[in-house]
């Protein structure tokens, strides 16, 4: 049994916390902003297979626009029942923040996954709303 860590990510997104909630639980969204096929099941309980059926997930806990908190399973990686994260998504000035917090990781991992949050999830997700902010103004209020 290996020692497990915590890890912590915060992302600023040009966009309000209703938007990234429901990009992140949208199998078509979710599969433009990461480049990879997603199949979600936007319900607790529901399924979370995204990244063309590299992550495997399964919904515990969704509080409308600002927390999702999910399994976490990367094929590959030795993350046992126990890995999890938490999204939590708070309003700001300019759009939201997002922090993540995956638990369970192998010690060993910890540096490996949190490069692998950034470049597969956080830096496109930001880029996807970036490019669509002209449009779709953060205090627009559609949620």
């Amino acid at each position: 049994m290996s020692l497990k860590s915590t890890i912590q990510f915060t992302v600023e997104i040009p966009v309000y916390p209703e938007r990234v909630y429901r990009a992140w639980l949208d199998s078509y969204e979710h599969s433009r902003f990461s480049g990879q096929p997603a199949a979600i099941q936007p319900e607790t309980g529901g399924t979370f297979i995204v990244m063309n059926g590299t992550v495997k997930s399964r919904l515990i806990r969704l509080v409308p626009h600002s927390l999702i908190e999910q399994t976490w399973q990367i094929e590959g990686l030795p993350l046992e029942e126990d890995s999890r994260i938490s999204l939590m998504l708070q309003p700001t000035c300019t759009g939201c923040e997002v922090r993540l917090l995956h638990q369970g990781v192998p010690l060993e991992w910890g540096k490996s996954l949190l490069q692998w949050w950034e470049e597969q999830y956080f830096r496109p997700l930001r880029t996807y709303f970036e490019a669509i902010v002209g449009d779709y103004v953060a205090d627009m209020g559609d949620g």
